[in-house]
């Protein structure tokens, strides 16, 4: 059995992809550091409050990705100038189904198991 505490439907890959986020009037850039098909963990300057929703748009292999996400939790640290750096991890509320088919391309170009990469872990057979 999978680590107990691991509550992710879906597996993650280590990566860099460039996000924007469209929150209250302004547009806040950042990075995603890890992603699923389920969500990411996004590091940036400044944190949305848990609960939430925000559209993003993720780029990746010169296409971009429209996706609407929900801030699940939250990472803050303060560096010696006082400026906060952290990050969130946002689970995925809704994609289009192109930009789903998209997502799950990348995310199998990074995963070390092409065929169980974008799988829910209810239907893995490596549980």
């Amino acid at each position: 059995m999978a680590n107990p505490k691991e509550r992710r439907n879906y597996p993650r890959v280590k990566i860099k992809l460039p996000v924007v986020k469209m929150a209250g009037n302004g547009l806040i850039s950042g990075e995603i550091r890890d992603l699923s098909m389920g969500g990411a963990f996004i590091r940036c300057q400044e944190i949305l409050n848990c609960n939430e929703k925000f559209h993003m748009v993720i780029s990746a292999k010169g296409r971009l990705m429209s996706i609407i996400g929900e801030v699940v939790w939250q990472d803050i640290k303060k560096i010696k100038n006082n400026a906060a750096m952290g990050g969130m991890g946002v689970q995925f509320r809704q994609i289009f189904s192109g930009d789903r088919r998209f997502l799950r391309e990348v995310i199998t170009s990074h995963h070390s198991n092409k065929l169980t990469a974008w799988l829910p872990r209810a239907l893995r057979i490596n549980r």
